[in-house]
């Protein structure tokens, strides 16, 4: 986590994989995405950060 206010990272993208799946098993009422961008609600915020996660970690993988 960062400095930021709240102790959360300051963009979605930028969330590790873990904090996504503790936000999504608690569920956005009680833990809000990092930030969720002007006209977003929060969980359209969590599906779209858990897509950029799943691509970024997919990026790394070598095919077999």
């Amino acid at each position: 986590m960062s400095g930021a206010p709240g102790g959360r990272d300051t963009a979605i993208p930028d969330g590790t994989w873990e904090e996504l799946v503790t936000t999504a098993l608690l569920g956005t009422d009680r833990r809000a995405p990092a930030h969720v961008p002007p006209g977003r609600t929060a969980p359209a915020a969590l599906l779209d950060a858990a897509a950029v996660a799943t691509v970024r970690r997919r990026a790394g993988l070598r095919p077999g």
